[in-house]
C-alpha cells in the first residue's frame, strides 16, 4: 500500500500548492491626507501596493490575509510642523472599510480580491474616521530631533463589542475623544479629510526618509510604522 500512497500524496501536494498560488492579485492605491490651516488646505499623499491570493480551500467566505507595502503619508505644514499618517499591519482593514465589496462579500475572499483588482484607476472615496478601522494613526514630533516626543494627534472611541464601555459608547455613538491638532500645529489647524484612490502610479518610497528624525530611523520598531515593512524587509517590494 505504501508505494501507492506516495504518488497520491505527491499529486495532492501539487494540487494544494497550485491552489495556494492561484488567484493572486495586486493593486495600487493612493492615500491623500488634507489638513485645514488658516493659510489654506495642505495635502500630502503616498502610493501603496496591496496584494492577496485566493485561499487554497474554497470554503464559504474564506479569505486570506492581505499584504500592504509602502510608507507613511507626510504632510509638510511648514513652520507649523510635519504630520505623519502611519502605515501598519491594519492598513488592509482601512482599505476594506473604505471600499466594501458588493453583496457583503469579505475583502479577502476570492470575490473581494477579484473586485479590487477590477477597480479602475481614479476611483476615490473618503475614509470614515468612525468606522471599525477608522483613520490611520496620525502623529507628529514635538521635537523633530527627539523620537521620544512622537505624539498621537487623535483618539477615537468606536464602540467595540466586549469593551467595558460598549453599552455607554453605543448610546453615544462613535466619537472623537482627544484632538491635539491645535495643540501641536496652532489655532485653526485640523484634519479635513483622508481619501483613498485606486491608481496606477508607482509605490512611494523615500519621502519619509526626508522628514523622519535620524534617531527614529535607527529604532526599527518605531520606523516600521513609518515604512511597512521596514527598510530591511522591503528589498523585494514590487513597484
Amino acid at each position: 500500500m505504501k508505494p501507492l500512497l506516495l504518488p497520491v500524496f505527491l499529486i495532492f501536494t501539487s494540487i494544494m500548492l497550485s491552489a495556494c498560488n492561484s488567484g493572486h492579485e495586486s493593486w495600487h492605491y493612493k492615500m491623500t491626507v488634507t489638513v485645514e490651516t488658516p493659510e489654506g488646505d495642505i495635502s500630502g499623499s503616498a502610493v501603496r501596493v496591496m496584494a492577496n491570493s485566493s485561499p487554497a480551500l474554497s470554503l464559504p467566505d474564506a479569505g486570506s490575509s492581505a499584504s500592504v507595502r509602502g510608507e507613511a503619508v507626510v504632510v509638510d505644514l511648514g513652520e507649523r510642523g510635519v504630520l505623519f499618517a502611519l502605515i501598519s499591519h491594519d492598513s488592509d482593514r482601512e482599505f476594506y472599510a473604505t471600499f466594501p465589496v458588493p453583496n457583503n462579500k469579505g475583502g479577502a475572499t476570492p470575490e473581494g480580491i477579484a473586485y479590487y483588482a477590477s477597480l479602475p484607476a481614479g476611483k476615490k472615496k473618503d475614509m470614515n474616521p468612525f468606522s471599525g478601522a477608522g483613520y490611520p494613526k496620525l502623529v507628529a514630533f514635538k521635537d523633530m530631533n527627539d523620537p521620544k516626543t512622537v505624539t498621537l494627534l487623535q483618539e477615537y472611541e468606536r464602540c467595540r463589542a466586549g469593551s467595558k464601555r460598549a453599552k455607554a459608547c453605543k448610546e453615544q455613538g462613535p466619537h472623537l475623544i482627544n484632538d491635539r491638532f491645535e495643540e501641536m500645529f496652532g489655532e485653526g489647524v485640523r484634519i479635513k479629510n483622508i481619501t483613498l484612490e485606486i491608481t496606477d502610479e508607482p509605490v512611494t518610497w523615500g519621502v519619509v526618509d526626508q522628514y523622519l528624525p535620524p534617531k527614529a530611523r535607527g529604532l526599527n520598531m518605531t520606523y516600521s510604522y513609518f515604512s511597512w515593512p521596514n527598510k530591511v524587509a522591503r528589498m523585494t517590494t514590487e513597484n
